[in-house]
């Protein structure tokens, strides 16, 4: 029988699936159903950087209700400072109660600002790791890339030396400079990077001429940008990395681990089959190692990153050729 363990910043998981941030993990008993299905380890639904400050309102106003999902409106909506912060560190406590596989809290934040301290708080509660999902929409033409990547440098060293828990960075990849940011961030002594951060969408309603939310789940060949990401960072950076976005079976969990990635979030395919299938795609992964002769995770992985290519060219291959011919 294939190994399935794998360690992901220092922890140490039965297996590489991870449970993503959603409304899926954002109750003891849900994470116990995670547990029950063979979870490696649960990411906690997030609490907002707005939440920690007390400013709730501003969250949900500058975007407008119709950009957020419901069940964002609702979470956000229906707690105050206190209660928002106080539930969300017994939501951490409850589940070290309720489970024995690794948990990590989640924040969502723009900036190194106050809400850093509450990183304490989180560490002082139980949680086994942290994980921040920034992300800043480079929209705004009078500032350069460089202070975009400020926001996530500050945001990483505010919160790594205030607490010895394992940090992950999740990210999205509109960075002139990825691998270059990467490097720096890991630089930060952050444990590792979750790639990539699946951003809100939004899109037009012809009929009544508005903005409405686009489908908040992800595609399978949503998958394809960070496998290219992780193949081409395994070996370049100096932390783990782990994927997220467009794993839906257990094919894209392989190749995510055959690219480099040390664990794997998955969200959407469990919103569309139940958390019950990480079962399945953890059979699938098993038979595949089996049916290749992979004896462990540790042992495939990296294997077809681009630091092991014969040709590692092809990893930055990124314009298509259109082949023509004339016969004479």
């Amino acid at each position: 029988m294939a190994d399935l363990s794998t360690k992901y910043m220092g922890l140490e998981l039965g297996n590489p699936v991870i449970v993503g941030s959603s409304g899926l993990t954002n109750s003891a008993d849900k994470l116990k159903k995670c547990e029950e299905a063979g979870a490696g380890a649960v990411v906690l639904k997030s609490i907002f950087e707005e939440q920690i400050t007390g400013e709730v309102s501003n969250l949900v106003v500058a975007s407008g209700p119709s950009y957020w999902h419901s069940e964002g409106v609702r979470y956000v909506e229906s707690y105050g400072r206190e209660n928002a912060v106080e539930g969300y560190l017994n939501l951490i406590r409850e589940a070290k109660n309720t489970v024995s596989i690794p948990v990590i809290a989640s924040i969502h934040c723009v900036s190194a600002g106050a809400w850093t301290e509450f990183a304490e708080r989180v560490e002082q509660a139980g949680a086994d790791a942290l994980e921040l999902n920034i992300f800043v929409l480079p929209s705004d033409p009078k500032r350069d890339g460089r202070s975009h990547e400020q926001v996530y440098l500050d945001v990483a060293e505010a919160v790594k030396k205030d607490i010895s828990i394992p940090v992950a960075l999740k990210i999205g990849f509109l960075f002139s400079g990825l691998a270059h940011l990467a490097r720096e961030l890991c630089r930060r002594d952050i444990d590792a990077l979750v790639l990539f951060n699946r951003f809100a969408r939004f899109d037009f309603d012809l009929d009544e001429e508005r903005l409405v939310p686009a489908p908040f789940t992800s595609s399978p060949d949503e998958l394809l940008v960070p496998l290219r990401w992780i193949s081409i960072l395994s070996g370049q950076v100096d932390c783990d990395l782990a994927a997220t976005t467009g794993v839906h079976d257990g094919a894209g969990v392989v190749k995510q681990i055959l690219a480099g990635a040390s664990a794997v979030q998955m969200c959407s395919a469990l919103y569309q089959r139940g958390v019950g299938y990480v079962g399945e795609v953890l059979e699938e992964v098993a038979a595949w190692m089996d049916g290749h002769g992979h004896a462990s995770i540790s042992g495939m992985k990296g294997r077809m990153s681009q630091e092991e290519s014969e040709n590692p060219a092809a990893y930055e291959r990124v314009q298509f050729m259109k082949a023509t011919g004339t016969s004479s």
